[in-house]
């Protein structure tokens, strides 16, 4: 049976994208001074991953719509902050460049921590990293390259504005020689008037260094 590799997502506001994009461009300016070479993900596929799904079925696409449906139209819209600049594993060894969120409310990761629960009930299993949100803006073609670390720090506290999220997005990824080109496959709006549920201990925040893609 035909498979599709697949990931859910959340956009942000048109905004903070560009805001994104241009602190992107800057860098991609001080890298190419720097000889760093980096593979720089298009503005248009700018997202924040709440779960990278894999290779699975069309049956199972949509069975994973009509499971998280209810809790995503139960769940409300939130405000998250754009800012800073990172890399993963870390500045040193770095193989992913990302520009970091901040949620206040708590909400981001509450909503993480919900789809990521009925994803195991539906059989998928548990994450074994700590959710770490972001927005991937590059990946390094050559890790430990000199200089990158001190291309990123000159943008490590930028602020790109806020965004309302307001749904949930199963996203196709079709894996090109230049990149991934991303095409939606369903959207659930985010319908909720309060949070109806308990926040979490811990708020989303910008992720560090050391953490992992």
């Amino acid at each position: 049976m035909k498979t599709i590799r697949t990931f859910l997502a959340l956009n942000l506001d048109l905004a903070a994208v560009r805001a994104i994009a241009e602190a992107q461009l800057q860098l991609r300016d001080r890298c190419s001074e720097a000889g760093v070479e980096v593979r720089w993900v298009p503005p248009q596929n700018m997202h924040v991953t709440i779960r990278f799904l894999g290779q699975i079925t069309e049956p199972m696409i949509g069975a994973i719509k009509d499971v998280i449906e209810p809790a995503a139209r139960a769940f409300p819209q939130f405000e998250v902050e754009s800012v800073g600049l990172g890399a993963f594993p870390d500045l040193e060894h770095a193989r992913v460049v990302w520009a970091g969120l901040r949620c206040e409310s708590g909400e981001l990761e509450r909503l993480y921590r919900t789809v990521s629960e009925l994803l195991e009930e539906t059989g998928f299993p548990a994450e074994k990293r700590p959710f770490k949100s972001h927005v991937t803006i590059g990946r390094i073609k050559s890790s430990g390259s000199p200089g990158l670390a001190e291309c990123i720090e000159a943008g490590s506290t930028h602020q790109y504005g806020s965004s309302t999220i307001r749904d949930l997005i199963c996203y196709r990824s079709d894996l090109q020689p230049k990149g991934a080109d991303y095409h939606s496959l369903w959207r659930l709006p985010l319908l909720g008037r309060g949070s109806g549920g308990s926040r979490p201990s811990s708020r989303a925040e910008v992720p560090r260094n050391e953490a992992k893609e």
